[in-house]
């Protein structure tokens, strides 16, 4: 009977060995790699008219060929992509992160459980939702979002294999006609260029980016579009001294937009978080920023309050 304990205790502890070291071993690849994968940026999606482009001029459509010749290093990723950086250091290339946005494999054979189709629908509507802005962006605001390009149908005039490093140097050659993806101007973060300016005294720069920040946001807007994420300080970068938008997932079109009693509000929420961190990091630019603030919201800038967001 001891013996059959011993025995016993013995399978528990080599079962839990066993388990530990597979968990580690797991997690150890997921931080080396950020759990990249190229079958985690493929898909088989057809062909989807809603998510043509606008045409592409000559000049475009040569500079993406120059871009798309260059190798690209991984530099991070986001909640919805994976972001590779070009070799010339001008550009990132951005695959969607498919793993989060289609359902489980086994979900395909329990769709008829109620909360399980409602899981695959949310997955289908959260991925069409970024499909849809990625479209916006480009066709509306591509000087304001830095987007050279985008591509959501598969094609076939490309014509390129790209290669790719991922985060531990391993190359990957991906025929991009296949791919849905983006490129995108390498901004460097807002706040960070900001840090950068006042340590340097250049606060002119800083104040020029500023006004230029609140007159992008005003522009898209009285335009009826509008960035849905508040997330402003995250999502903001500067390239060659202009703001523009770092992550393009979340823009919708609306007339509604176009209304100062929704946008104004809106504008004042979207600021509030960056308002706070100017106060406490640099007041001076502050003060320069609630001036332009006022500019666009007058006298209600000093009663307005931030409130929960009224674009839906």
């Amino acid at each position: 009977m001891h013996q059959t304990s011993h025995k016993f205790f013995k399978r528990i502890c080599l079962f839990c060995l066993f388990a530990g070291l597979l968990y580690g071993s797991s997690r150890l690849y997921f931080e080396l790699t950020d759990g990249f994968q190229v079958v985690h940026i493929s898909s088989d999606f057809g062909y989807d008219k809603r998510w043509e482009t606008r045409p592409l001029s000559l000049n475009e459509r040569q500079n993406i060929e120059e871009i798309l010749d260059q190798k690209f290093t991984y530099l991070g990723k986001g909640c919805q992509s994976y972001v590779f950086l070009s070799q010339d250091g001008e550009h990132v290339l951005k695959f969607f992160k498919y793993q989060r946005l289609r359902p489980h494999f086994y979900y395909q054979y329990l769709s008829f459980i109620p909360f399980i189709e409602k899981k695959i629908e949310k997955k289908r509507l959260k991925r069409e939702g970024f499909f849809k802005s990625w479209v916006i962006a480009f066709d509306y605001l591509p000087d304001q979002t830095g987007l050279a390009y985008v591509h959501l149908n598969k094609t076939t005039h490309l014509k390129k294999n790209v290669t790719i490093l991922d985060k531990i140097g391993i190359e990957h050659t991906l025929n991009i006609d296949d791919m849905e993806f983006l490129i995108q101007k390498k901004a460097e973060l807002l706040c960070d260029t900001l840090d950068s300016l006042v340590e340097t005294n250049n606060l002119k720069e800083a104040k020029d980016i500023l006004t230029n920040l609140v007159q992008m946001i005003v522009f898209e807007y009285q335009s009826g579009i509008a960035d849905l994420d508040p997330a402003l300080m995250q999502n903001s970068g500067v390239f060659k001294k202009q703001p523009i938008h770092i992550d393009v997932g979340l823009f919708d079109k609306n007339e509604l937009f176009k209304n100062p009693q929704y946008y104004h509000q809106e504008l004042y929420n979207k600021t509030w978080k960056f308002r706070d961190w100017l106060r406490k990091k640099h007041p001076q630019l502050l003060t320069h920023l609630d001036m332009e603030l006022h500019k666009v919201l007058g006298d209600q800038f000093y009663t307005l309050q931030y409130i929960p967001s009224k674009i839906q």
